[in-house]
């Protein structure tokens, strides 16, 4: 009896680390694309990092009071408060998981990592007020799958380490059946966070 409860234990163990997402550089892997634009860097040297303001790309800037053009414009209106809210969360989320494996720093500097975001698409699952304004008739109870981007740049002192992009875009199924109006966008954060982090955790 005890030698199968060792091998069960054993067993257990071997098959939860399986289960971890590694850390370090297979991390990379994680995200949509990763470019090293210098020598590979041991990202788990990096003791302190430098979480920039995140940003909203010009593309995602111009959907603020954009008005729809017809029932085949597939261009979702937002409000700047939609942006600036969406850009806190995912900034909340990645300081949460980065100061986990990192101490997190208040400005750029020699052997500082600096991370920065720029979100490049915000969906929400469900229509925002300012759909709601832009579309006459749409109705509050209408679903969509949502989607979300960004792009990240990783530097140090000036000199960019790598770059990388991630998105979420799934299909209305995977979301169903409880949706909540931001629930992909929410999603994606969470999971864009822990791939930085995880990158820095060796």
């Amino acid at each position: 009896m005890k030698i199968k409860l060792l091998f069960t234990a054993a067993s257990f163990a071997v098959l939860s680390a399986c289960a971890t997402p590694a850390g370090g550089p297979a991390a990379q892997d994680r995200f949509d694309t990763f470019e090293l634009t210098s020598t590979a860097p041991v990202w788990a040297s990096y003791e302190e990092v430098y979480v920039a303001p995140i940003t909203a790309s010009e593309d995602l800037k111009a959907l603020i009071g954009y008005r729809t053009r017809g029932p085949n414009d597939r261009k979702r209106p937002l409000s700047a408060r939609d942006i600036d809210n969406k850009l806190s969360d995912l900034d909340e989320d990645v300081r949460r998981e980065v100061k986990d494996v990192a101490t997190l720093v208040g400005e750029p500097g020699p052997g500082v990592l600096t991370i920065a975001i720029e979100v490049t698409r915000l969906e929400a699952n469900r229509p925002t007020q300012e759909e709601m304004a832009s579309e006459t008739g749409l109705s509050m109870r209408s679903v969509y799958a949502g989607a979300a981007a960004a792009n990240i740049t990783f530097s140090e002192g000036g000199t960019v380490i790598a770059t990388a992009s991630d998105s979420y875009t799934p299909v209305l199924s995977e979301v169903q059946p409880v949706v909540g109006i931001w629930s992909t966008v929410d999603r994606f954060s969470g999971r864009l966070a822990g791939k930085i982090a995880d990158l820095l955790d060796d």
